[in-house]
């Protein structure tokens, strides 16, 4: 694959604000800006798709400047827009180009196709990436994203509280975001009926070993694991006491049938950490009851930030 030429962190950020004007954009600006690509977009989401059940693949460029491959229809906004679009996800970019410095050490926990991996690579220089992803066919696709990148390190695992293995839960085409550790996780949803999973076993890494290997001591890690995440940080309990860490973690409401987020940032509470909502402009702003945060909002799900006090 040929190397992109990455441009410098003030062009990544202007790139990135006109990624996201054109994504909170009207559907009939975004027709007029791409008037074949989005009717043909269209044409195969809701016309195509629905009738042969298979994604396509195609390559995207995102805002940061490093072509990615990505599948159709999931990947949509990126090949449309250049910007992964719901608005959690731009907040989560702009907070990564903000904060995340040259020289910096990132672990991306449920990397997927790499998007973070890479947007990581464009800004932390010579700095190092490690980019974790448990599904078999998505790291396929991560690990050719990322093969022209050296300062990436692709791990095909999932990150758990004990080494071994574990049974891994894989959804084809526009789920495979929703690939998990977790069984059961999706019984009650309609679409789990129309589909074929896969179940497989995949090994485990402590991140507690991963970091004491390589000597980190700072790091930001982002970690978006379908209701995994406290088996994550139950991994990493000496590195959340003993390292400077900034972790991005998505967290979804709290239910009767789920708290698994909850418990997740309740271990981090107990190590020392307080949990932070990303603003409009990629700034951390302190919030002290992270469902009610949602709540009051009418989200069901953001990505927040945990700083040890």
């Amino acid at each position: 694959m040929k190397i992109d030429t990455v441009p410098g962190r003030e062009e990544i950020w202007e790139r990135l604000l006109k990624a996201e004007a054109k994504a909170r954009s009207s559907k009939i600006s975004r027709w007029i800006k791409s008037p074949i690509m989005y009717p043909a977009l269209m044409f195969f989401n809701y016309g195509i798709y629905p009738m042969i059940r298979r994604g396509i693949y195609v390559m995207a460029y995102p805002f940061f400047g490093i072509r990615m491959r990505t599948l159709l229809p999931a990947g949509t906004d990126l090949l449309l827009n250049r910007v992964k679009s719901h608005d959690s996800e731009i907040r989560l970019a702009k907070f990564m180009c903000r904060h995340v410095q040259p020289g910096q050490v990132v672990i991306d926990i449920g990397a997927h196709y790499g998007y973070y991996s890479l947007l990581a690579a464009a800004l932390v220089g010579d700095g190092v990436v490690y980019s974790i992803e448990a599904s078999s066919t998505s790291f396929e696709v991560l690990k050719e994203n990322v093969e022209s990148h050296p300062c990436i390190h692709a791990l095909h695992c999932a990150a758990g509280e004990k080494q071994g293995k574990v049974v891994f839960y894989e959804y084809p085409g526009p789920y495979a975001e929703y690939n998990t550790t977790v069984e059961g996780a999706y019984e009650k949803q309609a679409w789990l009926k129309k589909i074929d999973q896969k179940i497989t076993t995949v090994p485990v890494m402590m991140l507690d070993a991963l970091i004491t290997e390589h000597g980190i001591q700072k790091a930001f890690i982002k970690i978006d694991v379908e209701g995994g995440e406290a088996s994550v940080l139950r991994g990493m309990s000496r590195s959340l006491a003993a390292c400077e860490l900034t972790i991005a973690m998505e967290y979804l409401s709290s239910t009767a049938d789920s708290k698994s987020h909850a418990t997740a940032a309740e271990i981090l509470k107990s190590a020392g950490y307080l949990s932070h909502a990303i603003d409009l402009y990629g700034e951390l702003q302190p919030i002290e009851n992270i469902d009610q945060y949602l709540s009051e909002r009418k989200m069901g799900s953001d990505n927040i930030v945990f700083i040890k006090k």
